[in-house]
Parts: C-alpha cells; sequence; structure tokens
C-alpha cells in the first residue's frame, strides 16, 4: 500500500497542513488529498471540548516506553475479502475480546498493561461510510462517550486525528486514521495507537508503520 508518514514530535501537539505528500494516501477522482503533518502548535478547527470541573489524573503505570523502530512481523485481521494485514511489532499479542475489534498488547493482556499503550484495529467497509465521516463520527463518540474526561481534539486531517483524554483516570494519548482501498473513498479499516504521554515518538512511528504497512488481504 502506498502509505504516507505520520511525523508528530514527543512533546509538541501535532498539526496538519495543506500541501506536500499527506498523512495516510490520496483517493481517487474529487475527493481531496489527505493533510500534511508538521510539528508546529497549529490548532485543529474545535481543539478542545471544554470540561466544567477539574479532573483527577493518575500517575502514568511504571512500564518501559513504546519505543520507535521496534522489529514487526505481519499479522492479519478479518477474513478475506474483508481483511488487511500490518505489521505488527514482533512478539505482541492479539486480542478480540471485543466484538468487530482485535487488539494488539505487548504481552498478553493484564493488569499491568492496561492503561500503557495498545494498537486496534477495525474494518469498517460494512458501515459504507467516506473516510472523513468516519472521522467525524469517531469525533463526536469520542467527544461524547460516558467513561472519556478532558477530550481535547489536538489536530486533524483528512483521514486521522490526534487526540487527548482521561479514561479510568489516566491520560491518555489517541492517533486514529481511517484507511480506504485505492480509487475509493469509502472506508474499510480503523488503525489506532492508544498510549501515554511518554509514549507520543513510539505511537507516532507505530501509526504510520502500520497504515503505510497496511495490505488489503
Amino acid at each position: 500500500m502506498d502509505g504516507r508518514r505520520l511525523g508528530l514530535a514527543a512533546s509538541t501537539v501535532v498539526a496538519m497542513a495543506a500541501a506536500g505528500a499527506g498523512l495516510g494516501y490520496a483517493v481517487a477522482g474529487d475527493a481531496p488529498e489527505p493533510l500534511q503533518v508538521v510539528a508546529g502548535p497549529v490548532a485543529a478547527d474545535d481543539p478542545a471540548y471544554p470540561q466544567d470541573r477539574e479532573v483527577e489524573v493518575l500517575e502514568d503505570k511504571e512500564y518501559p516506553t513504546l519505543e520507535p523502530g521496534l522489529p514487526a512481523s505481519r499479522r492479519v485481521v478479518g477474513t478475506s475479502p474483508f481483511a488487511v494485514s500490518l505489521p505488527v511489532p514482533r512478539g505482541w499479542e492479539s486480542s478480540d475480546a471485543t466484538a468487530g475489534e482485535t487488539r494488539f498488547y505487548p504481552e498478553e493482556y493484564s493488569e499491568d498493561i492496561k492503561n500503557t499503550y495498545f494498537v486496534r484495529v477495525r474494518l469498517v467497509a460494512n458501515q459504507y461510510l467516506s473516510v472523513a465521516a468516519q472521522l467525524d463520527t469517531r469525533i463526536r463518540a469520542l467527544s461524547t462517550a460516558s467513561g472519556i474526561e478532558a477530550f481535547t481534539l489536538e489536530s486533524r486531517s483528512f483521514d486521522a486525528l490526534v487526540a487527548t483524554y482521561v479514561s479510568e483516570g489516566y491520560r491518555r494519548v489517541a492517533m486514529e486514521q481511517y484507511v480506504a482501498k485505492p480509487g475509493q473513498d469509502t472506508a474499510f479499516a480503523y488503525v489506532a495507537v492508544i498510549g501515554r504521554e511518554q509514549d507520543r515518538d513510539g505511537l507516532a512511528d507505530l501509526l504510520d508503520r502500520l497504515v503505510s504497512g497496511l495490505e488489503y488481504e
């Protein structure tokens, strides 16, 4: 798949600009080109969803920081012709506990790695929504979810978002992207990486590699 790179600095708010090679990939026809990611503090169109009260945030769990460039092996999600394969970090364990969603964790899921970092993959072609519509729907869902507090949309492009929020008392960083088959506008898959503030570099690198290496089975 002809993916493009998602570059995010660990300590900066990601911004999306409208020139050059974009995040994700180009779609055919008159659909807009994905936007370029640059390391500047430019706000999203609607960057924050204010909270009426202060939210208590717990200290992150002690667990190794997600590093960029982890060795990967190809893993398949779904069943052909509704399947994709992605280069998931080698040795990560999969979990299909949630209907319609596969997650990959750095080890077998347990309380030790809960609220650290993981990969989430969903196949969404049966929803028949465009990439842009899926992204809008996802942002609304995150901003209104009952289990999420202090939601802030840091940035978004045509096909991807970066957001922070508090879930179960822990600050989470989410980088999420929708992809469509070449020449199509309908979203086929959703790929997300969720982690801690200290994992930003690793999360950005991992999402880039997952999406740019995604293949349709």
